[in-house]
């Protein structure tokens, strides 16, 4: 089996977008294969196996932490949602560069 390495899919990163007391999902562009979300404002909570977080049930993730996604079903399945007060994230996007 080959190295894998990545890279980052031009102008496909979402900056700011906004968790709040509803479900949030990505839109994945066509060539994303993994993705980082960093946590900003307040805590959210999230799953990846594309069931319905709540407040207090899925996975939390506190403001300045990276939430990893290493493959395109995790990104596609990602939901997200406010643990208590609106939040943003960012996510940047990165495409497979396997030799």
């Amino acid at each position: 089996m080959g190295a894998t390495s990545r890279s980052p899919v031009p102008g496909a990163s979402q900056y700011g977008l906004a968790v709040s007391s509803s479900v949030v999902k990505l839109t994945v562009p066509a060539t994303g294969r993994t993705a980082e979300i960093y946590v900003r404002g307040a805590s959210i909570v999230f799953t990846r196996d594309g069931t319905d977080p709540t407040a207090t049930a899925g996975f939390q993730a506190d403001v300045g932490d990276i939430i990893v996604l290493n493959a395109r079903k995790e990104v596609q399945a990602l939901e997200m949602i406010r643990q208590s007060t609106d939040a943003t994230v960012d996510v940047e996007y990165f495409t497979d560069l396997s030799t």
